[in-house]
């Protein structure tokens, strides 16, 4: 998946979702958060869950059947338009880096070396990552997966009858999400993600948030899930 066939995707998707589902996977479980955007252009929770696996399942391929099994419930009463998740993962499993240049490259060299770049740090092939990234003044930031796993988890989806196509840093989908989360500030924030709406401009600025205490505490993960379809709709 390269960062072309990722934008257009991702283009696609928000031209005609109004309902979109966001998940952070874990080792053993699924946390999910479905939006839906309103008329005034927020975007509201509507579902939120976690879907632990059974206690000792730590085959591959059993846990692979848990999560298609999982997925295929929970859209089992949702039209098939209306099935559409976006997935974010975390460090061990999506990449991230910052590569510095001098604004000399065009496009195509540019994506060439950050391909090159992903690959370095997974220790694999250019061939083998699945990659995405954002031009800036100086540097390009860019985040990636092993394209292996990009494929299996597009394929346990669309097993369950759902289509995938977003997959993004669970730091970029938290940060997208405390950002346009309503409240004044953290103290005002929802005590439950069920109650959360997020605004279609950012509340606040980066600087106005302590990262490293909100990934500690327990808000982090309902964040990463509601971030990660916030992406698809704004």
């Amino acid at each position: 998946m390269q960062w072309i066939e990722y934008a257009r995707q991702r283009l696609a998707v928000r031209r005609r979702r109004t309902n979109v589902w966001g998940a952070l996977l874990d080792r053993q479980d699924i946390l999910v958060a479905a939006l839906a955007l309103q008329k005034n252009g927020a975007a509201r929770v509507m579902v939120f869950e976690r879907q632990q696996a059974p206690e000792g399942l730590v085959d591959v391929s059993k846990r692979d059947d848990w999560l298609v099994q999982t997925l295929r419930g929970l859209g089992s009463h949702l039209p098939a338009p209306l099935r559409t998740m976006a997935l974010a993962l975390d460090d061990e499993r999506c990449r991230q880096g910052l590569l510095a240049h001098g604004g000399q490259l065009d496009a195509q060299q540019l994506q060439a070396e950050v391909q090159l770049e992903a690959a370095a740090a997974w220790g694999v092939a250019p061939e083998e990552v699945g990659f995405d990234f954002h031009a800036e003044a100086n540097a390009v930031r860019w985040a990636a997966c092993l394209r292996e796993d990009l494929q299996q988890w597009r394929g346990h989806a669309r097993s369950a009858g759902w289509q995938l196509p977003v997959v993004e840093p669970s730091e970029q989908a938290a940060q997208r999400a405390a950002l346009h989360l309503r409240g004044d500030s953290r103290g005002h924030w929802a005590d439950s993600p069920q109650d959360w709406q997020f605004s279609p401009v950012p509340e606040r600025a980066l600087a106005d948030v302590d990262w490293p205490q909100l990934q500690a505490g327990a808000l982090w993960s309902p964040l990463v899930a509601c971030g990660a379809a916030l992406g698809v709709l704004l």
